[in-house]
């Protein structure tokens, strides 16, 4: 019976792809296309994303507790910045490191992407993630530098 039931999915989603013109290997533009890193290290870049994002949150409010210059808060967005492309790789399944060596980590073991589709479709991931990775410690930096000096 679940036999039945799944090859009715595949065939309607066969169907659908054939009307729409997508694929339906490769979801829709925006969403994640091939994930070139596994469940546990995209574990690992959430970590690194939230401690990094911690250690930044921690030196602003030393930097504000202490009544530093504003301008010391510049350097922080190598915090955020690092945060965000963290969680954005988690988010997104990318690890940029990886795409910059053409490679992918879904098991134990590290493997070149021999597909030049997939590597295409990897490569511009990881050049979304590091775009919005950025912009969004840009912006937390402005926060941070709108914060008031001292409590």
């Amino acid at each position: 019976m679940s036999a039945v039931v799944q090859l009715n999915v595949n065939a309607l989603d066969s169907a659908t792809s054939q009307t729409t013109g997508e694929d339906p290997h490769y979801p829709s533009e925006g969403s994640v296309v091939c994930p070139n890193i596994s469940p546990a290290e995209r574990r690992k870049r959430l970590r690194f994303g939230l401690i990094s994002f911690v250690i930044g949150i921690a030196i602003l409010a030393v930097l504000i507790a202490i009544g530093a210059n504003v301008l010391w808060r510049l350097p922080l967005i190598l915090f955020f910045w690092g945060g965000a492309v963290g969680y954005f790789q988690w988010h997104d399944k990318t690890c940029v490191a990886l795409a910059r060596t053409n490679s992918r980590k879904i098991g134990d073991q590290m493997e070149k992407i021999e597909d030049p589709a997939e590597l295409a479709a990897v490569k511009e991931q990881a050049r979304r993630v590091q775009l919005k990775g950025f912009i969004a410690g840009i912006i937390i930096t402005l926060i941070a530098l709108l914060l008031p000096v001292g409590f």
